[in-house]
């Protein structure tokens, strides 16, 4: 049976469609110059929206006045709603009513007609289209990855109108740039002159727990003075628990203690010149804080230290609120005066729709935050951007263990619900050695380019900064259309790539 669904309601319920003109296509409008010989030259072309004319009766035996006020319920809207017709099931139009709602009845049957105007003039695709290296050479493109490390992507756009991709690239090889040639236009970011094959300075993956997803490497520390604060006790435990590191025991604590908890601990390994520790320092981590009541407390660290145990840097989220749902992400520096450097204020709330404070930092589909040290600047991410401190007398002193520390205070019994560290990954920087150089996008790190929203993500953290000044993010064509991905000069295994888009029809 043939329905008709607009925003929530079937108009089907209650009226049958004796006439819906859909068009072929939304008008052009033609700007044109008159040429020094015959006729003129079309100078551009611009789709119009569309209007959908659609004639109905009433179903028999329904009350047509019934009827009448439930059309103007559903058609009143001053807003567009979805449009949706049963033999086109994977695509809706944005439409509003424009004009006059028709309608005329004897008391037991009704006519009537109206029109729906879609403003962009196109049907979308109820599901994104994907292609990616496990469907390449189906019905939406193909996937072709070559020897020099470029890739090329033919993509079969089966819309009528443009589509916006997001393109997300994998990096098989450290790499330092990445081009994006097509025929809307060419997208670039990192730098194209970044080299390789000389004597230089590289990054170096030191840890990464995508490999060791337990945390085995790190080591119970058990009854160690916690390098941030001492009035943190460190007799109780902390394991792996389905996502990450979790409490598990609180231990015993002194009268001086404040809060107990478990902590661990990983002196950095050596580098590929088979030196411990690093004056800069990369790590990027994800974190978990979501109370499921209120009133739930609870202390998480990431903690840097030097090869003595003493602080550096650390990161950190303290929920001290015993009654409410407030916590604060703090930032602390360790140096000639030890101090925290600065927090920021957050509820533990897991991002839920109507939340007048969304938790958009450490939800559970979230959680990506980093630190870097670069020589004596320190720099700490938060909401989009690094929150950077400058200790002087930390510039050449180098991080060699990392500390993870969760506890639970002493004068409550209500621990957070989710409070974990789901991931972390040291990366050492400017590693004197041949034949590399920092380059900017480390073996695995994953890059998303969004065409629809002009943002570039790097790891799940935003890196707007990265694309090259002029480069234009990319548009496709309806039909077959080809992408050739460059990354840098040196590289000699190409990236994986999957694309993902909203197919729109005229």
């Amino acid at each position: 049976m043939f329905k008709v669904k607009y925003g929530d309601d079937y108009l089907t319920d209650y009226v049958k469609f004796t006439k819906i003109e859909r068009g072929v296509a939304s008008e052009n409008t033609l700007t044109t110059e008159e040429n020094s010989s015959d006729g003129v030259e079309i100078v551009n072309v611009k789709r119009g929206p569309k209007e959908i004319p659609m004639s109905f009766h009433v179903i028999d035996g329904l009350d047509v006045n019934f009827v009448r006020r439930k059309l103007a319920q559903i058609l009143s809207s001053t807003a567009n709603k979805r449009l949706n017709f049963s033999d086109e099931p994977n695509y809706y139009y944005n439409a509003i009513l424009t004009g006059k709602l028709e309608y005329t009845d004897d008391g037991f049957e009704a006519d009537g007609s109206f029109t729906l105007f879609v403003s962009d003039g196109a049907a979308h695709r109820t599901d994104r289209v994907t292609l990616n290296s496990t469907n390449s050479g189906g019905s939406s493109g193909t996937i072709t990855k070559n020897a020099d490390g470029s890739v090329r992507i033919k993509v079969i756009n089966n819309g009528t109108k443009p589509a916006y991709p997001r393109i997300d690239i994998t990096n098989n090889q450290e790499n330092g740039y990445l081009s994006l040639a097509h025929v809307s236009g060419g997208f670039a970011m990192g730098k194209i002159a970044e080299a390789d094959g000389k004597n230089v300075q590289k990054s170096e993956q030191l840890y990464d727990s995508n490999t060791d997803s337990s945390f085995s490497k790190f080591k119970d520390a058990t009854g160690t003075a916690n390098p941030q604060n001492s009035g943190l006790g460190t007799n109780g435990t902390i394991s792996f628990q389905s996502d990450g590191l979790r409490f598990a025991t609180q231990g015993t604590m002194s009268a001086t203690q404040f809060a107990g908890g478990g902590m661990k601990v990983m002196t950095l390994p050596a580098d590929s010149n088979r030196h411990i520790g690093a004056a800069n320092l990369y790590s990027h981590f994800n974190l978990f804080a979501w109370a499921g009541a209120m009133g739930q407390t609870g202390i998480l660290q990431i903690l840097f230290t030097d090869i003595n145990d003493k602080l550096v840097a650390g990161y950190g989220i303290t929920k001290s609120d015993m009654s409410g749902n407030s916590a604060k992400c703090s930032f602390w520096v360790g140096g000639n005066t030890p101090k925290e450097y600065t927090s920021f204020g957050f509820e533990t709330n897991n991002a839920e729709k109507n939340q007048k404070y969304p938790n958009n930092m450490f939800n559970s589909s979230t959680g990506d935050a980093d630190f870097l040290k670069e020589g004596a600047s320190l720099g700490f991410y938060w909401y989009g951007s690094r929150k950077t401190i400058y200790v002087p007398e930390l510039e050449n002193v180098e991080i060699a263990k990392v500390y993870l520390y969760i506890g639970q205070f002493k004068n409550s019994n209500k621990f957070i619900n989710n409070l974990s560290i789901r991931g972390l990954n040291l990366t050492k920087n400017n590693v004197a050695v041949w034949l590399d150089v920092p380059n900017k996008y480390a073996l695995g790190s994953k890059i998303s380019i969004d065409s629809y929203y002009g943002t570039i993500n790097i790891n799940g953290v935003a890196s707007a900064t990265e694309k090259v000044n002029g480069a234009k993010f990319l548009v496709i064509p309806p039909g077959e259309s080809d992408i050739i991905l460059t990354p840098s000069s040196w590289v000699t295994t190409a990236p994986d790539v999957e694309l993902s888009w909203e197919e729109n029809i005229l």
